[in-house]
C-alpha cells in the first residue's frame, strides 16, 4: 500500500480501535493510552511499502523491546476490529501466541501461519476449524479431513483445562474460545453436552450471586461460555422453500467453479436433527445453564446480549422448557435485553428478532400473568417490540404468527393492553392485511387478535361497529362477514365472536343490513354459522365438518341448535329437503351383533360365528347384557388411548361400542352413586387376555377418579407401577402365553366419599414356585431372571457375581432365553423404576437382588455320585459363594445340601440324632426345596411391602376389586399345581353360576315374578369333589396319605392312589391306577399322582430352616419370620389346605362387592393374530356358559331394586310423588315405585312388581330412568336460573324507572335544594308547593335577547349567572324622599351585578358589587320584599333592594360565600345612605294594604304574614300517568304489582323417604281439634272429667325352661326368664318381648306361667299419654295396616306411613343375576325371609339355636317359610310378619289413641314471582 493510503488505513483502524461499543470484547482496554499512540507510530513507520524489507523492518523493531509487545498486543487488538486491514500486516511481525491465536481466526490470515510454529492448542483449535470451513468451500478437502481428526482430541484437551481450573483467568478465556470454536462441530457438540461434569465446573466459572464485575477479562470468558451454550442448542436450519433453493443454487455454483459438476447436497448428520438438539438443551438446562442466562441478561454488551436471545429462542423452541425458563426468570432476562437493545426514537434492529420472538413464545404458552407478572407495566412494555416484530419486513410467517397469538393473549388480559396494541401505529393496519393471508394459520391468528381487540378496547370497537358513521362501519364488518364464511373452523369462532360484539350497537346491526341489501350474503353467512345444516338456493352442497358445533353458541353468535336437521324456506310454504350425505354410505359397517342377546338364534354355532365376524375386523370385544365378552386380538389395535379413553367417560354402555372401559365406568359409576363396593372378575384359560384386561381397568380408573392432591395422585402411580412390578416376579412365559401370570392377585382400590383413591391392596394366591426350578421345554423361569442376568448394572455383576442368563442352569434348562415382543433390559429399567415409585429403598433393592443371585447360583450347584452311593458337590466354589450372598458360613451350606439330621423318638420321648447323607436326587430335591422356598417368601414380601406403601391415607367409603388369576390349564403333565389353578377357576366358575343363574332364578320364584326358567349346569359338583371334608375329597384325600406316609413320597403317592377309589362315586371323577380324571366344567383334565403328596406338604426340613436361621442377613430372616415351632406337635397347614383357605378367602370378598364380569375367549394356541380356532372357540363358549347366559339374560330382568331405594332413587320423576325436589308420597312405598314407573311412561310388560323389589327388563329402561333423573335437576336448574333472570329482568326494568325518574327530574331537584336551603321568611310564595328556585329568571345564561344584553352590559364572558331578575332599588332624590325605581339585577359567582335602563343610554351597568365586600343582609320579620345589601364603606352606600325572589336570593348569595354573609333579621333595616351616613327604614303592620307592600318615608307598610312556625304546603297532587306493568319474561304474568296473581296448586306437605327417619315438621305429630269445638275463650273453665280408663288386654306370660342363644332377629333367654307372649306362629317360633325387646323364640323352649286373679278395678286418674315413636329408622317397615274388625286388640300405629321391603337393601348391577335375591352381592349370606305380609326377615331358614346348658334343651322347630303374596296385611294388633329386626324402643300400649299427625295447611294460593317482586318493592318504597 502507498504512504496516503497506509495513513488512511490506519487512521481509520486507529479511530475504530477506539469504539468501546465493539460487538466482542477487545483487547484494546490492555494498551494504555500512550502505548497506542506508540504502536500506531510504530506499525506507519515500518510500512514495508516504505522501507523496502520486511528484515529491516524486523531489525528495527527488535531494539525496543517495549516497541515490539506494544506493536503485537495491537495487532492482536485489531483482528478484533478488522482482521482484514489487519492481516496485510502480518508479515511485518514475527508470530507470537497472541497474534497467532487472532490470526488463525481467519481464512487469509491462515494461508501465512505455518501450523508447526503455532505455539498454542488455541491456535491450532482456530487452524483446524478454519480448514475444516476452508474444504467446505472447496479450498482443500484434504486439509478438512486432517483438522476434523484432531478436533475431539482439541477438546478433550481444552475440557481438561477447564475441569482442572488451574489456570489463570486470561487462559480461561483462550481455552473457553477454543471450546467456543470447536463447538461448531456436531461430534464435539454431542461429547460437551454428555459430560455434566464439565459443564457444571464450565457454568460455575460465571459468578452467580454477585454482579458479574465489567472488565473485558470477564465479559470475553462470559461470550465464550454463551457462544458453547448457543453451539449446543442450536437447531439446523429451516429454510423456507425459496432459502432452499437459492442455498442449492449456491452450493451449485461453488461446485461449477471447483470441478465443473454438481456438488451433492451434504448429508444430514444424525447428531444435527430436532430429538438430538431437544436432548442437548435439557442436558444443559441440567447443569445450570439458565443460571449463566440470568447473570448474562445484566451485562452491558451488545454481543452478548444477541447471544442471550439466540440461546433462549432455542431452548424455548422444546415447550417442555419453558416452564423452566419461566421459573428462573427467563421473560425478565428477554425483557431486558430488548428494552436495553431497542428504543422508541430508532427502528429496531433485526438482530434482536430471536430475542423477541423467544419472548413471544414464553407469551403464547403461559398466561400473560405468569410471563410478566401481576403488573400491567410489563405488558405494556412488551408490546411495542412484540409489535415491531410483526411489522418488521425481515421478519417471517412463522414470527408474524407467534407474534400475533402473542398479541391475542396480551390483549385478552386487560383493557390497557388492548388499548395500547391498538394505539400501536401502522399495526391495526398490518394485521387487518393479514387477515387475507392465504396461510390459514395467519389468517386465523390475525382474526382471533381482532376479536379480542374488539372485546377489550372501546377505541377498536367503535372502529369496527361502534362509529356512527354507517359507511365507515360496512368496510370493516364486510371483512369480518367474510372471515366468518371461511373453511376453516377456528378462524369462523373468532370472526362470528367478533360479530356478535359489534352487532350488541343499533349502527353496526343496521351496516350488516345494509351489506345484506348489496350483497344479499350477509344474513345467509350468518344463518350458516348459526346452523351449518342450513342450505339456500346459491349455496353448493358443501362439506359440513363441524355441524351444530358448539363454539359458536359460546361464542354468542347462535342459539342452541335444536335436534333435527332444518332448511331455509325457499318460498312462501315450501320447504327444501336437505340433500342425503353421501359419506354416510362410507362409514364403517358394523360386523355382527355387539350384544349377543340381539342374536335371532341363539345356540353355540351361532355365538361363534357372530364372536368370529367381529374378530376378524378388530372388534374384540361383545357384551351380553352386562357381562363383556373379549376375544385375545394378539395384536396392537389402539383402542387404548388417552382419547379412547375420554370417549368412555361418564357413557353408560348402550352409548359407546363394548370395550373394557365401559366396564370400568359401570363399576365406578355404580360405586359413586349407590356407594356399593364394586368388583371385576376376570376369568378364562391362560393366554386369553386377563392380565391386559385387567391393566387396561386399572389405567382407566386411575384416568377418570380425579383428585389433585399429591397423596391421591402417588396412589394412582402406586397402583399404575404394581404392573410392571409383579409381572415381572409373578410371569414367565408358557406355552400357550408368552406374558402369563403364574399366581393370583386380587386389587383392591379404596375410594373415599368424593371417588378418590386413597389405598390399596393386594391379595396374592398360589404363586407356582415350581417353575423357579424347573420348567418345560420352550417355557421360561419368571421375568425377572433374565431381566436381572441381561440388564444387571456393573456394580451389581461384581456384587453378586453375575453372568449372562446361560450361564444359570435355572432359566437355560429349557433352551427358550428369548421370546419374541419382549424386551428383558427395557422391562428391567421399568421394574426398577416401579421399585422407585412403590417406595422401596435403595436398600431393599438391594436385598431383593442378592436373594435373586443366591437362587441363581443355587441352581448351579451339581451333586456326583460317590462310591457309596451318597452324593457330593461338584464345585465347591460355588456354595461358598452361595454361603457369601446369604452370610452363612460355607461348610454348613456343604453339610445341609449333602446330609440330613435325623432324630429318632421313642414313646413320645426324644432319641438319637444321625446325620443321614443324601443321595444325588435328594441332594437335588433339597436344594430345589430351598430355592423355591426362598423365591416363594420373596414373593409374598413384595406384596406385603407394596400394601404398606399403598396403605389408604384416609377413611375408606367405597372399593373396587380387580381380580387378575390364573386362567384354566389343561397340558400334557398335568399334576398338583394344575389342580389347584382348576380349582380357584371352578370357584369362579361357582360364584358366577351362583350370581346369574341360579341366584337369578330362586329370586324370581321367590318374588313371585312371571318368567321361563332356564336350564344351567351347576358345577357345585365339581367343587364338593376337590374340598369337600365329608365325604373327603381330592385335598383331604392328599392330606390324609401325607399324614400316613409322611417319611416316603412314593409310599404317600401309593396311599393317595388307594384313597382316591373312594371317590369313584362321582359321576365328574375317575381313577386311572397311577392318574385320575375330573372333568371340570372346561373340559376333561387326566392328573398324574407321581410328586402330589410331596407337593402338598411343601415343608422344608428342619436342616435348611437352621440354615436360614444361622444366616447374619436381616433380610433373609425376615423372608422367613414365621418358621414352624419344632416342638409343636400340630400338624402344619397343606399346599392344599392354604389353596382352599386363600379360594375362600377370594370368594368372600367378591361376595362383599357388586360384580361385573369379564370372560376372555383365546381364539388359537399359537398367539395369531390371524388364526381363528374355531373348535377350541367352541369348547370355550360351552365351558364358559355363554349360551345358557344369553338365555337367562333374555328371559329376566336386567335391574332389580327394593321399593324404597327405587323411591328414593327416582321419585322426582313423578308429580305424584314429589314437589319441588321433596318427597310427598303419602302411600307405601311399592304403590309409589308403581306410580313413578306409570308416570314415566314405560311399557306395563317392560316392569313387573314382585313382593319386595320392582324387577326392570331391559336396561335401556334404567338408562332411560337414569337420564330422565338427570334431565330433571337440569330443568330444575333452568327454572331457577329462569326466574333468576326474571328477578333481574325486573330489577333491571325497576333501576331503569328510577334513573328515568332521576333524569327527568334532577334539574328540578338542585332547584328544590336551593329552595330548601333558602327558606328563612315565610313569604308567600315560599310556601307554594310548586315554587321552584329557577336562578336565572331573565335568562342571562340563554338565547333571550334581555338576557344576552345583560351578558353584554356586565362583561361577563364566559362566567354564569347564579341567579338574574328584575327588582327595584330605593333611589335618594335631592330634596325629596326616596323612591323605588326598577333595576336588572344579575349575581355570578363573583359580584352583584345592577344595571339600569334609561331613554339615553339605554342598558348599561350601574353598579357592580363584589362578594367579598358584602357583609351583611338586612330584611324585615314582615312579609315584605325588602332587604339591604349591607357592603363597605362606600361613597354609594348600601343597595337597598325589592326583590320578589328575596329569600332565593339571599339563600344563593349565602351559598356562593359559605355563608360568610351575616343575615340580620329585625323590625327595621339599617343601611349606609353614603359613606359616613346611616339610615333606617321601618317596617309597619298595616291590614289595610291589600297587596305586597307600600314605601313611603322611610317606612314600608305591609299587611300580616303567616305565622313564625310555618312551613311549606304539601306537594300538589301530580297528574296520574299510566303504570305500565312489568311484563317481560316467562315467569313474570301479566298485571302490575297491585294484581294479585292466579292461584297455583297448593304444595303438597314433604313426607319422608321410605326406610328413613321422619325428621320433617310437617310430620310432627301434633293434637287436632275436633271441627265442633268452639272457639278458644279467655276465661278458665273447669276440664271435663278423665275419660275411664280402657281396660287392657291380658297378656300371657311365659318362663324360659332352658337357655337360648339367639341370632340376629331372636331374643336371647337365661333359664327361668320371664317374657310376654306377642304372637304365635304355626311352625314352632313365637314372638316374645322381654325388657322391651321382641324377638323370636322356640315355643318348646317356654312354659306357660298361670295368671294370677285380679282385683276388683279401683277408679284412678288417666293413663299418660305414650311416648311417641323412636327417631331412629327402623330395619324392617311393615306394610300399611287397613281397618279390621278383627276380634283381636287392636294395636293403634303411627300416622306416618311405612312401607314394604328391606329398606337397607343394596341395587343390582344392569345385568340379569349379579346381585343374590336380598339385594346384597352374597348369595350365601344370611337371606331375608318373605313373610305372608310382604315383610322380610334377615335371618336364614336353616339357622338354629343352640343351647349353653349341660341339659340337652329339646329340637327347635324350624322357623316359619316364606308364604307366598299376595295376602292383605294383617289387621292391627293381630300377629306381625315372622322375626322382624327388634326395635330399639318399646311398642304403645294396647287402647291408647296416638297423637295424630297433622298436616300443615297448604296455602290458598301461591303468588307468583312478578307479583312477590312487586309487592316487596311496593313495601320498600312505602317504608
Amino acid at each position: 500500500m502507498n504512504a496516503q493510503n497506509g495513513d488512511l488505513s490506519l487512521d481509520f483502524l486507529m479511530r475504530k480501535s477506539q469504539d468501546v461499543a465493539a460487538f466482542l470484547p477487545d483487547e484494546l482496554s490492555y494498551l494504555p493510552e500512550p502505548s497506542r499512540s506508540k504502536a500506531y507510530l510504530g506499525t506507519r513507520s515500518q510500512n514495508p511499502q516504505e522501507s523496502g524489507s520486511t528484515n529491516t523492518a524486523t531489525e528495527t523493531l527488535e531494539k525496543e523491546q517495549d516497541a515490539i509487545v506494544i506493536g503485537l498486543s495491537f495487532f492482536s487488538a485489531l483482528f478484533h476490529v478488522d482482521w482484514q486491514s489487519a492481516s496485510y500486516a502480518l508479515d511485518l511481525f514475527p508470530l507470537s501466541a497472541s497474534v497467532a491465536l487472532e490470526a488463525s481466526g481467519h481464512k487469509a490470515c491462515r494461508a501465512l501461519i505455518p501450523e508447526e510454529i503455532s505455539p498454542a492448542a488455541i491456535a491450532l483449535v482456530k487452524l483446524s476449524r478454519g480448514a475444516a470451513t476452508d474444504a467446505s468451500e472447496g479450498a482443500d478437502a484434504s486439509q478438512a479431513t486432517q483438522s476434523t481428526s484432531r478436533d475431539m482430541e482439541l477438546a478433550n484437551l481444552l475440557k481438561g483445562m477447564v475441569i482442572g481450573d488451574k489456570d489463570s483467568l486470561s487462559s480461561l478465556n483462550d481455552v473457553v474460545e477454543g471450546l467456543a470454536y470447536l463447538s461448531v462441530d456436531p461430534d464435539v457438540k454431542h461429547a460437551l453436552a454428555n459430560d455434566s461434569k464439565f459443564l457444571q465446573q464450565l457454568f460455575t466459572l460465571v459468578p452467580r450471586r454477585k454482579p458479574l464485575p465489567t472488565s473485558t477479562s470477564n465479559s470475553s470468558l462470559l461470550f465464550g461460555i454463551l457462544l458453547i451454550i448457543s453451539n449446543l442448542c442450536a437447531y439446523r436450519p429451516r429454510l423456507s422453500q425459496e432459502d432452499a433453493q437459492v442455498a442449492k443454487l449456491k452450493r451449485m455454483a461453488k461446485a461449477g467453479n471447483v470441478s465443473n459438476r454438481t456438488m451433492p447436497e451434504e448429508p444430514l448428520n444424525a447428531l444435527e436433527d430436532d430429538v438430538t438438539v431437544r436432548s442437548r438443551c435439557r442436558q444443559a438446562l441440567a447443569s445450570g445453564a439458565l443460571d449463566v442466562l440470568s447473570v448474562a441478561s445484566g451485562v452491558e454488551s451488545q454481543g452478548i446480549r444477541l447471544a442471550l436471545g439466540k440461546i433462549y429462542l432455542s431452548i424455548v423452541e422444546d415447550k417442555d422448557n419453558r416452564g423452566k425458563v419461566l421459573q428462573s426468570g427467563g421473560a425478565r432476562s428477554l425483557s431486558r435485553v430488548i428494552q436495553s437493545s431497542t428504543s422508541s426514537s430508532t427502528p429496531i434492529d433485526p438482530s434482536i428478532l430471536p430475542a423477541i420472538q423467544a419472548l413471544a413464545k414464553l407469551t403464547i404458552t403461559s398466561s400473560p400473568l405468569q410471563v410478566f407478572g401481576p403488573g400491567d407495566g410489563a405488558m405494556l412494555d412488551a408490546i411495542r417490540p412484540l409489535s415491531q416484530l410483526l411489522l418488521h419486513p425481515s421478519s417471517n410467517l412463522l414470527q408474524q404468527f407467534e407474534a400475533l397469538m402473542a398479541l391475542t393473549n396480551l390483549a385478552s388480559q386487560s383493557t390497557g393492553c388492548a388499548d395500547r396494541i391498538y394505539s400501536t401505529p401502522h399495526l391495526l393496519n398490518k394485521v387487518e392485511l393479514l387477515m387475507l393471508e392465504e396461510h390459514t394459520l395467519i389468517r386465523r391468528a390475525a382474526t382471533e387478535l381482532i376479536c379480542n381487540l374488539i372485546g377489550g378496547s372501546e377505541k377498536a370497537f367503535s372502529r369496527y361497529g361502534g362509529s356512527p358513521d354507517v359507511h365507515a362501519t360496512k368496510s370493516k364488518l364486510q371483512v369480518l362477514l367474510a372471515m366468518s364464511d371461511m373453511d376453516d373452523l377456528p378462524t369462523r369462532l373468532a370472526a362470528s365472536g367478533a360479530l356478535a360484539t359489534v352487532t350488541s350497537v343499533s349502527t353496526a346491526c343496521q351496516a350488516v343490513f345494509e351489506l345484506q341489501l348489496d350483497r344479499h350474503r350477509a344474513f345467509s353467512i350468518i344463518a350458516r354459522l348459526i346452523d351449518p345444516s342450513v342450505t339456500l338456493e346459491d349455496d353448493d352442497p358443501d362439506d359440513d365438518e363441524v355441524a351444530g358445533n358448539p363454539g359458536l353458541v359460546h361464542r354468542g353468535v347462535a342459539i342452541s341448535k335444536k335436534a333435527g336437521k332444518k332448511t331455509a324456506p325457499k318460498s312462501a310454504g315450501v320447504t327444501k329437503v336437505a340433500k342425503a350425505d353421501w359419506k354416510e354410505g362410507f362409514k364403517k359397517q358394523q360386523a355382527g351383533v355387539s350384544d349377543m342377546t340381539l342374536l335371532t338364534t341363539i345356540d353355540e354355532n351361532n355365538i361363534n360365528t357372530n364372536l368370529q365376524k367381529r374378530w376378524t375386523v378388530g372388534e374384540i370385544y361383545t357384551y351380553i347384557g352386562g357381562v363383556l365378552i373379549s376375544v385375545n386380538p394378539f395384536r396392537d389395535l389402539g383402542i387404548y388411548t388417552d382419547e379412547t379413553l375420554q370417549k368412555y367417560k361418564g357413557k353408560n354402555r348402550l352409548e359407546v361400542p363394548p370395550h373394557v372401559f365401559s366396564i370400568a365406568e359401570s363399576a365406578y359409576y355404580n360405586m359413586n352413586a349407590y356407594h356399593e363396593n364394586q368388583c371385576v372378575i376376570i376369568s378364562g384359560e391362560s393366554g386369553a387376555g386377563k392380565t391386559e384386561a385387567a391393566k387396561r381397568i386399572m389405567q382407566y380408573i386411575a384416568a377418570v377418579s380425579g383428585g389433585e392432591d399429591s397423596s391421591i395422585q402417588e396412589i394412582k402411580e402406586m397402583v399404575l407401577a404394581t404392573n410392571p412390578l409383579l409381572e415381572s416376579f409373578g410371569c414367565a412365559k408358557t406355552l400357550r402365553n408368552n406374558n402369563s401370570s403364574r399366581h393370583g392377585k386380587y386389587l383392591e382400590i379404596m375410594f373415599n366419599t368424593h371417588g378418590e383413591p386413597i389405598g390399596a391392596q393386594i391379595t396374592n394366591y398360589l404363586l407356582e414356585k415350581g417353575r423357579v426350578v424347573g420348567q418345560l421345554e420352550n417355557e421360561r423361569n419368571f421375568h425377572i431372571f433374565y431381566q436381572f442376568t441381561k440388564a444387571a448394572s456393573d456394580e451389581q455383576r461384581e456384587q453378586f457375581g453375575l453372568q449372562g442368563p446361560d450361564a444359570y442352569e435355572y432359566i437355560s434348562r429349557s433352551n427358550c432365553l428369548e421370546v419374541q415382543g419382549i424386551d428383558d433390559s427395557n422391562d428391567y429399567a421399568d421394574t426398577l423404576n416401579a421399585m422407585g415409585v412403590i417406595g422401596l429403598s435403595n436398600q431393599e433393592q438391594n436385598e431383593i437382588f442378592r436373594m435373586l443371585a443366591a437362587i441363581l447360583w443355587l441352581g448351579n450347584v451339581r451333586f456326583e455320585e460317590m462310591d457309596d452311593g451318597n452324593s457330593a458337590i461338584s464345585d465347591t466354589g460355588i456354595t461358598d459363594f452361595i454361603a457369601y450372598l446369604i452370610e452363612v458360613d460355607s461348610a454348613m451350606v456343604q453339610k445341609v445340601l449333602t446330609s440330613r439330621v435325623v432324630e429318632t423318638q421313642r414313646g413320645g420321648r426324644r432319641g438319637s440324632v444321625y446325620d443321614v447323607p443324601l443321595n444325588p436326587a435328594q441332594a437335588t430335591a433339597g436344594r430345589d426345596a430351598l430355592a423355591k422356598a426362598i423365591y416363594n417368601n420373596l414373593f409374598e414380601w413384595i406384596v406385603s411391602r407394596i400394601n404398606v406403601s399403598m396403605k389408604a391415607r384416609s377413611a375408606s367409603a367405597q372399593v373396587i376389586g380387580i381380580l387378575d388369576i390364573f386362567g384354566f390349564e389343561i397340558f400334557e403333565d398335568n399334576s398338583f399345581e394344575q389342580l389347584c389353578i382348576n380349582y380357584v377357576n371352578e370357584k369362579l366358575q361357582q360364584i358366577f353360576i351362583e350370581l346369574t343363574l341360579k341366584t337369578e332364578q330362586e329370586e324370581y320364584v321367590r318374588e313371585q315374578i312371571k318368567w321361563n326358567p332356564i336350564k344351567y349346569f351347576n358345577n357345585k359338583i365339581v367343587c364338593d369333589l376337590i374340598e369337600e371334608r365329608k365325604p373327603p375329597g381330592i385335598f383331604a384325600a392328599l392330606n390324609d396319605a401325607c399324614a400316613t406316609a409322611h417319611a416316603d413320597p412314593a409310599a404317600a403317592d401309593n396311599s393317595f392312589v388307594q384313597r382316591t377309589a373312594m371317590l369313584s362315586s362321582n359321576a365328574h371323577f375317575e381313577a386311572r391306577g397311577s392318574q385320575f380324571l375330573v372333568r371340570h366344567y372346561a373340559g376333561d383334565v387326566m392328573y398324574n399322582i407321581a410328586g402330589m403328596t410331596d407337593k402338598n406338604k411343601d415343608a422344608l426340613v428342619k436342616d435348611l430352616f437352621d440354615l436360614v436361621g444361622s444366616s447374619g442377613n436381616q433380610f433373609l430372616q425376615t423372608l422367613f419370620s414365621d418358621r414352624p415351632d419344632p416342638s409343636s406337635k400340630k400338624r402344619p397347614p397343606t399346599a392344599g389346605d392354604r389353596i382352599k383357605a386363600s379360594a375362600g378367602a377370594l370368594v368372600d370378598n367378591l361376595m362383599k362387592a357388586q360384580p361385573s364380569y369379564i370372560r376372555t375367549i383365546k381364539p388359537n394356541q399359537n398367539r395369531s393374530s390371524k388364526e381363528y380356532d374355531t373348535k377350541a372357540i367352541l369348547h370355550q363358549i360351552k365351558y364358559l356358559g355363554l349360551q345358557e347366559n344369553i338365555r337367562v339374560r333374555r328371559a329376566g330382568f336386567a335391574y332389580r331394586n327394593t321399593f324404597e331405594k327405587m323411591v328414593e332413587r327416582f321419585y322426582l320423576l313423578s308429580p305424584s310423588t314429589s314437589y319441588a325436589g321433596e318427597y310427598t308420597w303419602q302411600g307405601d312405598a311399592k304403590s309409589g315405585c308403581e306410580q313413578i314407573l306409570k308416570d314415566t311412561g314405560i311399557a306395563k310388560d317392560e316392569w313387573q312388581m314382585g313382593v319386595t323389589k320392582a324387577f326392570i327388563k331391559n336396561p335401556e329402561t334404567l338408562f332411560a330412568l337414569e337420564t330422565m333423573r338427570d334431565r330433571y335437576w337440569h330443568n330444575m336448574a333452568a327454572r331457577i336460573q329462569r326466574a333468576w333472570r326474571n328477578y333481574w329482568r325486573y330489577k333491571n326494568e325497576c333501576a331503569r324507572r328510577i334513573q328515568r325518574f332521576w333524569k327527568n327530574n334532577k334539574e328540578a331537584l338542585e332547584y328544590a335544594k336551593v329552595r330548601d336551603y333558602g327558606h328563612r321568611n315565610a313569604g308567600r310564595y315560599s310556601l307554594l308547593s310548586y315554587r321552584r328556585f329557577l336562578g336565572d329568571y331573565l335568562d342571562v345564561n340563554g338565547q333571550n335577547i334581555v338576557g344576552s344584553d345583560l351578558r353584554s352590559v356586565c362583561g361577563l364572558g364566559t362566567e354564569q349567572a347564579i341567579f338574574s331578575s328584575r327588582v327595584q332599588i330605593l333611589v335618594s332624590r335631592w330634596l325629596k324622599s326616596s323612591k323605588p325605581s326598577p333595576r336588572f339585577l344579575v349575581v355570578t359567582a363573583k359580584a352583584v351585578y345592577i344595571a339600569a335602563t334609561s331613554e339615553k343610554d339605554g342598558l348599561s351597568l350601574e353598579r357592580k358589587i363584589p362578594l367579598v365586600t358584602i357583609k351583611s343582609i338586612s330584611m324585615s320579620n314582615l312579609r315584605d320584599d325588602w332587604l339591604a345589601l349591607n357592603c363597605n364603606a362606600s361613597e354609594e352606600g348600601d343597595p337597598i333592594l325589592h326583590c320578589y325572589f328575596k329569600t332565593e336570593l339571599t339563600a344563593n348569595l349565602l351559598t356562593l360565600t359559605q355563608a360568610s354573609i351575616s343575615v340580620l333579621i329585625g323590625p327595621s333595616i339599617e343601611y349606609a345612605k353614603k359613606k359616613d351616613k346611616k339610615a333606617q327604614i321601618q317596617f309597619v303592620r298595616d291590614e289595610t294594604i291589600a297587596k305586597d307592600d307600600v314605601y313611603k318615608s322611610h317606612s314600608v307598610h305591609v299587611p300580616s304574614g303567616e305565622p313564625s312556625s310555618s312551613t311549606s304546603r304539601p306537594a300538589a297532587r301530580r297528574k296520574p300517568g299510566i303504570v305500565r306493568p312489568i311484563t317481560q319474561g316467562k315467569l313474570l304474568r301479566a298485571g302490575g304489582p297491585s294484581d294479585k296473581g292466579k292461584t297455583s296448586r297448593p304444595k303438597p306437605a314433604a313426607q319422608p323417604l321410605p326406610g328413613k327417619s321422619a325428621q320433617f315438621a310437617a310430620v310432627r305429630p301434633t293434637p287436632v281439634a275436633p271441627k265442633s269445638a268452639p272457639a278458644p275463650s279467655t276465661r278458665i273453665s273447669v276440664p271435663p272429667p278423665p275419660p275411664p280408663p280402657h281396660k287392657e288386654p291380658e297378656a300371657e306370660l311365659y318362663k324360659a325352661k332352658f337357655a337360648f342363644e339367639g341370632q340376629e332377629g331372636e331374643i336371647s333367654l337365661k333359664k327361668d326368664d320371664t317374657v310376654e307372649l306377642v304372637e304365635k306362629d304355626e311352625n314352632g317360633w313365637w314372638l316374645v318381648r322381654k325388657d322391651g325387646q321382641e324377638g323370636w323364640a322356640p315355643n318348646n323352649y317356654l312354659e306357660l306361667i298361670p295368671p294370677k286373679p285380679k282385683a276388683a278395678p279401683a277408679a284412678r286418674s288417666p293413663p299418660p299419654r305414650p311416648p311417641p315413636p323412636p327417631s331412629a329408622p327402623l330395619a324392617v317397615a311393615a306394610a300399611p295396616i287397613p281397618t279390621s274388625s278383627a276380634s283381636k286388640p287392636t294395636v293403634s300405629i303411627m300416622s306416618v306411613k311405612s312401607l314394604a321391603a328391606d329398606a337397607s337393601a343394596k341395587p343390582v348391577a344392569v345385568f340379569p343375576g349379579l346381585a343374590p335375591s336380598n339385594g346384597s352381592a352374597v348369595p350365601w349370606k344370611k337371606s331375608a325371609v318373605v313373610s305372608a305380609n310382604g315383610s322380610s326377615s334377615s335371618t336364614p331358614a336353616s339357622s338354629r339355636p343352640s343351647s349353653s346348658l349341660g341339659v340337652k334343651p329339646p329340637p327347635v322347630a324350624p322357623k316359619p317359610k316364606p308364604v307366598p303374596p299376595p295376602v292383605a296385611s294383617k289387621p292391627s294388633g293381630s300377629k306381625p310378619s315372622p322375626k322382624p329386626p327388634i326395635p330399639t324402643a318399646p311398642r304403645p300400649g294396647a287402647g291408647v289413641a296416638p297423637p295424630k299427625v297433622s298436616k300443615p295447611s297448604a296455602p290458598a294460593g301461591q303468588m307468583d314471582l312478578a307479583a312477590a317482586l312487586a309487592k316487596r318493592a311496593q313495601k320498600i318504597a312505602d317504608e
